[in-house]
């Protein structure tokens, strides 16, 4: 589905969503539930608390639609509202000070992805997890957003709550220390597997 094609889909289920349809509704919690909860994971790994924290996100949609602002992008609002609610969340815990969308940590690991392990050998394997626990905890967010849940640059400067360059800037950095922790054929490797193909978008950026 094209982008202009997606943004009319979007707006007319959310139109339908906040008139009341509840099949509408449902649509949209089928739709991103799994993305929702593997996004959330990446914050801690308390599953208990990201499953607590998805089920009161679709529960307030529901229980506030009629007073929700338009949006043409379901899965950004989606996304922004979860990591809204995870920082609460943690913030309860008392185990962070001070937390928000800035200093919240983001833990990834390869071996949370489909069939990574069996695609990697075992010392590539943990060179790339040494590297990606080199990059700070915003690079690695914007990696994983960008490249796994495939957000654009827009999309994903709406979520980390930066300017358009400065999420370009955030993965170009974040790429290019990858680079420098391991051997440019592992990163095309690495970037090939959380992309499932889509490799040529980071050419440019490791010639």
């Amino acid at each position: 589905m094209g982008k202009s094609s997606q943004i009319t889909s979007d707006i007319q289920l959310w139109y339908e969503f906040v008139a009341g349809n509840d099949v509408a509704y449902k649509t949209i919690y089928n739709t991103h539930l799994q993305s929702l909860y593997k996004y959330g994971l990446h914050f801690t790994r308390n599953e208990d608390l990201i499953q607590d924290c998805v089920h009161d996100l679709f529960i307030d949609l529901h229980r506030y639609r009629s007073r929700l602002k338009k949006t043409n992008n379901i899965k950004l609002y989606l996304f922004i509202s979860l990591k809204r609610k995870i920082i609460r969340a943690l913030g309860k815990e008392g185990r962070y000070m001070q937390l928000n969308s800035e200093n919240i940590p983001f833990f990834y690991s390869l071996s949370n992805e489909d069939e990574a392990e069996n695609e990697l050998k075992t010392s590539r394997f943990e060179l790339l997890e040494s590297a990606m626990a080199e990059l700070s905890n915003r690079q690695r967010e914007a990696v994983y957003l960008r490249f796994v849940s495939e957000l654009s640059y827009e999309e994903l400067s709406e979520v980390l709550q930066m300017n358009y360059q400065s999420a370009r800037n955030l993965i170009y950095r974040g790429i290019e220390k990858l680079r420098e922790s391991c051997h440019k054929n592992l990163v095309l490797l690495f970037l090939s597997l959380i992309m499932n193909e889509r490799i040529k978008i980071f050419i440019p950026f490791l010639n």
